[in-house]
């Protein structure tokens, strides 16, 4: 019998879908901006009309926590309604499994083959055994551990503090504070969704861009794309204001993995970064040849060192990872019945 399938990567800047039939490798993908619904369950809908899709079984991966029952909110979206999800899956006659997006993200990149990913560290065995550590930097900031028996554990890691090293970064953690209620997280410093434009406002106060980066940014706020590209894109051609940027994120953002490292890999495995920024073409030569970032990471001299030093770190390829992953799940779920949500 054959079975239709449909998977979402739900994010808080775009969404994917990617469906077809459980025996067919062909598929149908749509990519939409998130923002331009009102709300998940329309955003599901219009997507699944558009392309034909009537699935029976569906894997819906969301940028949020997802509580035992199903029912999430966008993190990034909290304009949104909550998504009912048992209510959703009996409209519309779909066995729905709702997971974090970094449940998805992990399965996806322990989908890739050896010539879908590019080693970021020096040490990087062919074969790396043990876990893997999935951490994604996109709109938002998370992670998710595939252990060894094949089960994905997610965490909120993104709402995770951090400190300054110098005066530059205090300097950045004290503008923020200045206009953020509570912690100041990594996902709100060095995030897509905002983490950039801060930066680069802050940034600015002492390393003016040049007119063209500038009107670049403005252009880019006016339309509401994200600013990270055009930043990276001028931190490439040697812009003083994007490189300072892109050294403030790589800073941060290899703090930030070397915490996830220590709490989630203490016996070793490998890290597999995903991320639009790191994906475009010369970002992450820039981000390892010319950037805190591996140093950070490895902080020789501190307590295991050692050990982060051995850790293999990657880049995933395939910059659709997530709907990939959850495409899979989805047609696992149709062949052996649904997982639990989570």
């Amino acid at each position: 019998m054959r079975t239709a399938v449909a998977a979402f990567d739900v994010g808080g800047t775009n969404s994917r879908l990617r469906g077809g039939w459980t025996d067919d490798p062909a598929y149908t993908e749509l990519k939409v901006r998130t923002a331009d619904h009102p709300s998940l369950q329309e955003l599901l809908v219009s997507c699944l009309r558009e392309t034909d899709l009537r699935p029976a079984n569906m894997v819906l991966a969301v940028a949020g926590r997802v509580p035992p029952h199903g029912n999430v909110r966008m993190t990034n979206l909290p304009s949104w309604p909550l998504f009912a999800s048992a209510e959703f899956a009996e409209r519309h006659g779909i066995r729905l499994r709702v997971v974090n997006d970094m449940t998805a993200t992990a399965h996806g990149m322990a989908d890739l083959g050896p010539h879908e990913v590019r080693p970021l560290t020096r040490h990087d065995p062919a074969v790396a055994a043990g876990e893997l550590l999935a951490v994604s930097v996109g709109s938002g900031v998370g992670s998710a551990l595939l252990d060894g028996y094949g089960v994905v554990h997610t965490s909120e890691s993104g709402h995770v503090t951090w400190q300054p090293v110098d005066d530059f970064e205090a300097g950045y953690l004290a503008s923020l504070r200045a206009e953020t209620e509570g912690a100041v997280t990594v996902e709100e410093s060095i995030g897509g969704l905002r983490g950039f434009d801060r930066m680069y406002d802050y940034v600015r106060r002492t390393a003016p861009p040049a007119p063209a980066l500038h009107d670049e940014v403005d252009r880019a706020r006016r339309t509401g794309a994200a600013v990270a590209p055009v930043i990276t894109s001028a931190a490439l051609a040697g812009d003083p204001c994007a490189v300072a940027v892109v050294r403030l994120f790589a800073s941060l953002f290899g703090q930030y993995l070397r915490g996830v490292v220590l709490v989630c890999l203490p016996a070793g495995g490998v890290v597999v970064l995903t991320s639009g920024v790191l994906q475009a073409p010369g970002v992450a030569e820039l981000l390892c040849e010319e950037t805190e970032f591996l140093n950070r990471f490895i902080s020789p001299g501190a307590c295991h060192h050692d050990l982060l030093a051995e850790i293999p770190v990657r880049l995933a390829l395939d910059p659709l990872v997530g709907v990939r992953g959850a495409h899979r799940m989805a047609i696992r779920d149709a062949q052996t019945g649904p997982k639990a949500t989570g």
